[in-house]
Order: C-alpha cells, then structure tokens, then sequence
C-alpha cells in the first residue's frame, strides 16, 4: 500500500528476496489516472530500482469478467430495469487532470457504457462522489448534486453501481449507504446499491486472469 502497511516497497523486497526476477503490479482500482494508478506504478519502479522485470497492469476497466460481473449485479437488484435509472459511480480527483489528457473520466463512461450494455439497463448516467475538500475544482457531477438532477426530472427509482471501487469500505459505506442514501430519501427516490465484488470467487478469477496475462507478456520498456 502508499498509504498503510505493509507498504509497497516492503512488498517488492520480499518478493525479490524470495527470488521473483518478474514482478507483476495490479492496482484494486480499474481506471487509470496518473494521480492513482500512475503514482502506484511509480512507486513500485522506485522500489524495485531496476532489478527485477515488472510487468504493470495499467488498466483493467474494460475487462470482460468485471463488466460481467458488475452487469450481474446490476440485474440481480433490479427486476425492473426498464423502470429503473442507474447511476454509476467513481471517486472523483481534481478536475486540472483533464488539461493534462488524463483518461480517466473518459475510462469511466467507457466501463459505464458496457455494463449498461451488458446489463440492458437503458436509463444511465454517471456522476462522481468522495470528494476531498481541497479548494479547487474536482470533477463532477457529485452524486448528492446529481440526485437533485433526476429527481427533478421525475426519476424515482434509482440503483448506484459504484464501478470506480472493488470492496466496501468508508466511501462506500458513508459516502452512498448514508449520505446518498438519506439524500434520496428526501426527494423521494427509492434507492438502491449494488454489492461491490469485495473478495467474490468470481471477482478473484478477474483479477487473476489479468495476473496470469500480465505475466506471460515480458516488459517491453
């Protein structure tokens, strides 16, 4: 982790002591940005310092078992799609990363798009959530402000697909099951989450088929 043990570095040090001359990174996060993704990959170039071949997984947004898998569990919690708006989600970052072509916003509404897709949900939009409280723009729309939007267009029925977060924890549970939950409440909108991958069989085998094809590629930088 960056930000809690055991830390990347520590990580890259066993794995080399243990006799690994390939190393594979994968972030739990799908999207690339280069103020996520890209400072993990950093970090883990950094700790390794050249001494072992490390095949990084950039990205994984568009990968066919997490668009499966999320597609299911978009269908599972509603019976009624035809009726239903689905919101998907991502954390939100500062808005400069757009002037600087980051593809992150754009990633999102591609995986948006598939699993709607895939899930016959034809009613979606997208918006952001978590944002930190740093004085400058971040990108929206914020959920809590998007649920105003449809409530204003006469959407009652709303399930939140969280596609930016693979397991449960303070921004999901805080940020949508609380916050965004009491928000629709008071404008009137049934609302509904769908249940994050967290460590799911299913979601175990996405991550490791993109383990498995990471490493039989070798590094070409």
């Amino acid at each position: 982790m960056r930000h809690w043990r055991p830390r990347i570095a520590e990580a890259a040090e066993r794995a080399l002591a243990g006799g690994a001359d390939a190393i594979v990174g994968l972030v739990l996060a799908p999207h690339y940005s280069a103020m996520s993704i890209g400072t993990y990959r950093r970090a883990l170039e950094t700790a390794l310092a050249g001494r072992a071949d490390l095949r990084f997984v950039d990205r994984w947004g568009s990968d066919p078992g997490l668009i499966a898998l999320l597609a299911e569990k978009i269908v599972a919690l509603s019976n009624k799609l035809s009726s239903t708006h689905v919101v998907f989600t991502a954390h939100s970052l500062p808005a400069r990363i757009l002037d600087d072509g980051d593809p992150y916003r754009d990633e999102l509404l591609e995986t948006a798009r598939l699993v709607a897709e895939r899930a016959g949900a034809h009613e979606w939009t997208f918006s952001f959530q978590s944002e930190s409280p740093t004085g400058e723009p971040w990108l929206g729309p914020d959920i809590l402000e998007h649920l105003n939007e449809l409530a204003a267009t006469d959407v009652r029925d709303v399930v939140v697909c969280p596609i930016g977060f693979v397991a449960d924890h303070l921004e999901i549970r805080w940020d949508l099951d609380i916050e965004a939950a009491e928000q629709a409440a008071k404008l009137g909108i049934s609302f509904a989450r769908t249940e994050l991958p967290n460590a799911e069989p299913a979601f175990i085998d996405v991550l490791a088929g993109l383990v498995r094809r990471a490493a039989a590629v070798p590094s070409v930088e």
